[in-house]
C-alpha cells in the first residue's frame, strides 16, 4: 500500500470491553449523544479516540488552550503597535513576522509528529495537523480531486494576518516534506490549498 493511501484509509478493528462508571457521568454523555443524535457508543468511541490521538500528548509538547478571540487579535495587535513604534514599512514588517512564526511553527511541528506519529513524513505532519485542527475546533477539509490533487481547506476564522500566516505554513510544509509546490488562495477566514502529492 503507498503510503498516501494509508493516509487516507484506515481501517479499524474493534473489540468489545467493559468499564463501570458513575451514573452521572453516564446520563452526561447519554445527554450529550442525544443533543448529537448519535449513540453512547459512538461518542464514547469519539471522546476516547480524541484521547488517544491527541489529547495525551498536549501537555508533553506544551499545548495549552487559548481562546480564538485572543488569537485573532493577538497578531492585529503586534501589527498595531509596530505601526505606533514608527515602523515605516509594515507591509514588510508584516511579511517578516510572518515569515518568522511559520517557522517557529514548522519546527515545532517536527517535535510532536515525531512523539505522536513517531515517524517524520509529509502524512504523518498532514495527520496531525487534522487531529489538530478538529480538538480545536478549527473546519478542515481534504478530498482529492479526479485529476490526483489534493484539496485542502482550512476555515480558521481567524482573520487576514492568520491565513497569512498559515499559508506560509503550508508552504513550508509541502516545499520541504513533499519537495513540491503548492498553489494556496486565502480569504481573510479561510486558506485553499491544492498540490499533487508523491506517492
Amino acid at each position: 500500500m503507498k503510503e498516501n493511501e494509508a493516509y487516507e484509509n484506515k481501517p479499524s478493528k474493534t473489540r468489545s470491553i467493559t468499564f463501570r462508571l458513575e451514573s452521572s457521568v453516564i446520563e452526561e454523555l447519554q445527554f450529550e449523544a442525544d443533543y448529537r443524535e448519535t449513540s453512547l457508543n459512538v461518542l464514547i468511541n469519539q471522546i476516547l479516540r480524541r484521547y488517544s490521538n491527541w489529547e495525551r500528548y498536549e501537555n508533553k509538547i506544551g499545548m495549552i488552550p487559548i481562546p480564538k478571540i485572543i488569537l485573532s487579535s493577538v497578531m492585529d495587535q503586534v501589527i498595531r503597535t509596530g505601526s505606533e513604534n514608527g515602523i515605516d514599512d509594515i507591509s514588510k514588517f508584516k511579511e517578516s513576522l510572518v515569515k518568522e512564526l511559520s517557522q517557529i511553527a514548522f519546527n515545532f511541528l517536527k517535535d510532536s509528529v515525531l512523539l505522536i506519529k513517531k515517524n517524520y513524513n509529509l502524512f504523518s505532519v498532514l495527520e496531525v495537523l487534522e487531529q489538530y485542527m478538529k480538538v480545536i475546533g478549527i473546519n478542515s477539509d481534504h478530498k482529492i480531486e479526479e485529476d490526483g490533487k489534493h484539496v485542502y481547506v482550512i476555515q480558521h476564522k481567524l482573520g487576514e494576518m492568520w491565513s497569512l500566516f498559515i499559508k506560509e505554513f503550508l508552504i513550508l510544509i509541502f516545499e520541504n516534506l513533499g519537495k513540491v509546490k503548492v498553489d494556496i488562495s486565502s480569504t481573510p477566514n479561510t486558506t485553499v490549498a491544492k498540490v499533487f502529492l508523491n506517492s
